[in-house]
């Protein structure tokens, strides 16, 4: 589906400037179990704290898009960009037991926000830098990435970044690959044991922050980091 064509004849929900987050999670066979029970309460809290806007700002349930792509062997986008209904469940993800197609799903979710961009600019909406969470915690090739292919993504989201084109953060779980994980996505940190809940809160503090930035301000959101992770910038 190109860029022009996924998101033709979708009308604006409201004129606010949009905040698009887009997940891509890991739901390979090594997430089983406690992995992937936590990462799933995680995405419900998360959901939450939008919705009730509990800790956020007010109006970023009419600023957040969220979009959620889950993967193994196949990419699955479980939901496309739009904004949290008040009373939606998240997505429940499911794995198979099956191989990592980390580069498949980056590819995936690239896409999405570039046809996302094209779509605001068409429907006359401002937007914030979007993000996209990479979230695994197994080697990234599968059965259909070579080496090859990871330089090749590796490049591209290099010059994105530079460009400004999305913000991506990689999220190490378990024993992932976190040099790796760094080239793939310009940025990574390793998450401390199961602490999904804690960085979901970090999150949705972090894009109520840049919610009420202004246009180009660099915005720190290192409060509630160092529940998780290392605090930074962007």
């Amino acid at each position: 589906m190109s860029i022009e064509t996924r998101f033709a004849g979708e009308a604006a929900v409201n004129t606010e400037m949009k905040c698009l987050c887009v997940f891509v999670l890991d739901v390979s066979g090594s997430m089983r179990g406690t992995r992937l029970e936590a990462l799933n309460q995680g995405i419900k809290d998360f959901y939450a704290e939008i919705q009730t806007g509990d800790n956020v700002s007010d109006k970023l349930i009419e600023q957040l898009e969220v979009a959620v792509i889950q993967y193994d062997e196949e990419v699955q986008v479980l939901r496309e960009p739009a904004l949290l209904e008040e009373s939606e469940v998240a997505p429940t993800l499911t794995e198979r037991g099956s191989v990592t197609e980390t580069v498949m799903a980056m590819e995936e979710a690239i896409n999405i926000v570039e046809a996302r961009k094209s779509w605001y600019k068409e429907t006359g909406q401002r937007y914030y830098r979007p993000w996209i969470i990479v979230m695994t915690d197994g080697e990234p090739y599968g059965n259909r990435a070579s080496a090859a292919d990871i330089d090749a993504i590796s490049a591209r989201v290099a010059a994105d970044s530079a460009a400004k084109k999305y913000f991506m953060l990689g999220i190490g779980v378990g024993d992932a690959n976190m040099e790796l994980l760094q080239k793939m996505c310009g940025k990574a940190m390793p998450l401390q044991g199961t602490k999904f809940t804690a960085f979901f809160q970090w999150l949705s503090n972090s894009l109520s922050t840049v919610s009420t930035s202004r246009e180009g301000d660099k915005v720190n959101i290192k409060d509630g980091a160092d529940a998780w992770m290392d605090s930074f910038e962007i």
